[in-house]
């Protein structure tokens, strides 16, 4: 028998995998090795934080379409440990408030916490993008997570986990909304012009290799133009405004973890062919904004360790790791 946090994740976990069904009180008893009589008082909190589950007098239960609230439990029980994931049971833990959450999962990283776990928060006091930029994060609107990984790279490939990071962010929200972002050159998510989200990654190292990396990752899911600053309101798009939809946010996190374990699963190889797919700035003529000055030329593509290839004037093709980037 697992513990109650292990009992009741399988139960949310089989409810929200037959959303709209009636399910069997036999099976879900079964699914979290509890017994029939269980099943209303431990479901029963469940109910009174919103949760629409329903009790029908025939026996079985079913969870309707629940608004846009979330629970560790839920997250946990759609989340289930494959065989040979590459990633660690996801360990979740959800906040109305905070001021980073790269900055709670960078702690909790350095107190040993194992790869896998997850902060994702409500709202963020002083959540920031690439660069010291803000990152606005209003309350009940966008989806604001940080992921613990602790990956076996040497730093010099670092760049893989910002290839897999946004495409991870990519196919999560095609999973959700129907809708396929395109990606700009190195982190930011764009859709119809506008930015819908974008990834700052952290790192620690320790010689050549990583000791573990913080992957924050920001998008927009249920904003209103009037939710964004005069500064950015034009230049900022989300879910809601790209479709017309309001989407939960644990959706959206359910996706983004099964395909950063997806992603994570694969070879890079075959990420890099994906991300490229995607991307809005191979092809393009570009202008950089490095630590060592300007630099010119056509993003052509990626090499083996995530680095951005860029063709100068001159025709010779250098790679590149980090900067702002400017269509010419």
């Amino acid at each position: 028998m697992g513990s109650k946090r292990q009992q009741d994740s399988a139960l949310l976990g089989a409810l929200f995998s037959k959303r709209g069904q009636l399910i069997s009180r036999q099976e879900l008893a079964r699914a979290a090795d509890l017994s029939r009589n269980d099943l209303e008082p431990r479901l029963a909190p469940y109910v009174e934080a919103g949760y629409p589950i329903e009790f029908h007098p025939q026996g079985g239960i079913s969870l309707q379409e629940p608004p846009d609230i979330w629970c560790a439990e839920e997250i946990v029980g759609r989340c289930p440990v494959r065989k040979n994931s590459p990633v660690p049971a996801w360990d979740p833990v959800l906040l109305a408030e905070t001021s980073s959450t790269n900055d709670v999962a960078r702690d909790h990283a350095r107190k040993g916490a194992r790869g896998g776990f997850v902060v994702a928060a409500s709202r963020q006091t002083l959540g920031r993008g690439r660069l010291g930029r803000d990152w606005e994060s209003p309350p009940n609107r966008g989806l604001y997570v940080s992921l613990l990984l602790r990956p076996d790279l040497p730093t010099a490939e670092a760049g893989k986990l910002t290839i897999l990071s946004s495409l991870a962010a990519v196919d999560a929200v095609e999973t959700v909304s129907g809708l396929r972002p395109g990606i700009k050159w190195p982190n930011d998510l764009v859709v119809k012009k506008r930015k819908l989200g974008g990834v700052l990654i952290e790192t620690e190292r320790k010689s050549s290799r990583l000791v573990f990396a913080v992957i924050g990752i920001g998008l927009n899911v249920r904003q209103e133009s009037s939710d964004f600053s005069p500064e950015v309101r034009a230049l900022a798009n989300s879910l809601f405004l790209a479709t017309g939809r309001l989407h939960r946010r644990a959706d959206l996190l359910v996706a983004l973890l099964q395909a950063f374990e997806l992603r994570l699963g694969q070879p890079f190889a075959k990420a890099r062919e994906a991300w490229e797919a995607s991307s809005l700035t191979l092809g393009q003529r570009v202008t950089l904004t490095t630590l060592r000055g300007r630099k010119h030329g056509q993003a052509v593509g990626l090499d083996e360790s995530g680095a951005l290839l860029l063709r100068g004037d001159s025709g010779e093709v250098e790679t590149v790791t980090a900067g702002d980037m400017q269509a010419c």
